[in-house]
């Protein structure tokens, strides 16, 4: 992430600052949900003219060139309201000259971050996060990459604070048939129809069942699940013991293979 300040204009005479920053949040919302920009912005009022604080992806995210239909529009709104485009300064002097990028052999994964607008795409070899606003897909779909990622992180949280509603919030991040994960499968499919390489769905694991995780099958066609792993792919995040090729799923070990009391959830179910 890189961090970006943009200049909008002088603030018009006779309106109010509250409805400016509206004006300000409408647009740059818009960039976060095409994965644009992550986390809060920050704006404010600086020498006359409104500021704002951003987190870029890339030093180059925010280009016009970039921007969805919706954020275009909102963009024209902004224009005729400060008479002029926005200017922006990358805040920042060390700067990678080159990026991940996708090459012929590439696999990615469906993985959700901790910050609002960041990718929720990941090169497996790697973990480094592939921008959704560089997937030729419908401005529409972004968003709900963006929404997912979203909804996913509150879930995680939900499950993180043990409350009542913990085995519920655990079974949407760890069933492939949850809610949660029928909407994430069908955007990794989306994604992987765009980009024209795999893009699997990660599904997490706690609770297992000790030294018998190794028996367990896929979670979705009952198929071949664990696969062997040297001991220095094993300590890589990102190469999973755990993956169907057929059903575009990957998983871990369980973090807590001492307790069972919901290893049932995410394992295979005979009908």
């Amino acid at each position: 992430m890189f961090l970006k300040q943009v200049r909008f204009g002088p603030i018009p005479l006779g309106l109010d600052l509250e409805a400016i920053y509206d004006r300000l949040d409408e647009y740059l919302v818009l960039l976060q949900r095409n994965g644009q920009i992550c986390g809060d912005p920050v704006r404010s009022v600086f020498g006359g003219y409104a500021v704002a604080y951003v987190y870029a992806v890339r030093p180059d995210s925010t280009q016009l060139r970039f921007h969805s239909s919706y954020g275009i529009d909102e963009l024209n709104v902004l224009r005729s309201l400060f008479g002029c485009d926005p200017s922006w300064q990358l805040m920042a002097d060390d700067v990678p000259g080159t990026f991940a990028e996708l090459h012929e052999d590439s696999e990615l994964c469906l993985v959700s971050s901790d910050y609002d607008g960041a990718s929720p795409i990941c090169f497996m070899s790697t973990g480094d996060r592939f921008p959704t606003y560089l997937v030729s897909i419908d401005d529409d779909e972004r968003e709900r990459l963006f929404f997912w990622s979203r909804e996913y992180s509150r879930l995680q949280g939900i499950w993180l604070s043990s409350g009542e509603l913990e085995a519920s919030a655990y079974e949407q991040l760890a069933s492939p048939t949850s809610l949660l994960a029928r909407q994430g499968r069908q955007l990794a499919e989306t994604v992987e129809n765009a980009l024209e390489r795999p893009v699997f769905y990660f599904l997490m694991r706690h609770y297992g069942r000790g030294d018998h995780e190794r028996d367990r099958r896929c979670p979705s066609c009952g198929g071949e699940w664990y696969r062997d792993l040297s001991r220095s792919e094993a300590s890589n995040f990102w190469i999973f013991p755990f993956r169907c090729d057929d059903c575009r799923l990957v998983s871990h070990f369980a973090n807590a293979d001492y307790d069972d009391s919901y290893a049932h959830i995410g394992e295979y179910q005979e009908e």
